[in-house]
């Protein structure tokens, strides 16, 4: 079954340039692109798709070793698929900066969210909005503005624009 973001949202497993690549491709910044991220502030994830960096010979080295334990326990080898577990373990419901905070802790559930704090590149961004809510949020808000113009057509020759969404001209 194929859907409109098949192909358009990274998967767990991307690492910064792929992330990057990806969001550049609509015009968004790696800074877009982080501030974004943060919507795993709120949500859960299934253990498969975070199962590679927990249940191999080695847990993934970025993660903290004591929430890779609780991961390991919460899904262990052959876990029923259907279980999921909060992205955020700290502030689950809360829209909030506490992501970032949790990607400095080693606690980043998929490796596209590790991987923002574990790269140079894009660590001090990480950092910063760690420190300051504001300034995240303030991110977010631009960045959030930016993707909502992602595929918007603004030249009648694009296609049917609507003057009333409600309603076909």
């Amino acid at each position: 079954m194929s859907t409109n973001v098949d192909g358009k949202l990274p998967p767990p497993s991307f690492n910064l340039d792929q992330l990057t690549s990806m969001f550049a491709v609509n015009n968004l910044s790696q800074a877009d692109m982080i501030a974004l991220s943060a919507a795993h502030t709120v949500g859960f994830g299934h253990c498969s798709t975070f199962a590679d960096r927990i249940q191999t010979q080695s847990v993934d080295p970025t993660m903290n070793a004591t929430y890779a334990a609780d991961l390991q326990a919460a899904c262990p080898a052959g876990v029923d698929p259907n279980i999921a577990l909060q992205l955020d373990p700290v502030t689950p419901q809360a829209f909030d900066n506490q992501y970032f905070v949790n990607l400095v802790n080693g606690r980043g559930l998929f490796t596209s969210d590790q991987v923002l704090y574990s790269d140079a590149r894009s660590q001090p961004t990480v950092v910063a909005w760690a420190q300051n809510a504001t300034d995240f949020e303030q991110a977010f808000v631009d960045a959030i503005t930016r993707l909502g113009r992602v595929g918007v057509k603004t030249d009648p020759s694009q296609g049917n624009i609507r003057r009333d969404c409600a309603f076909l001209n």
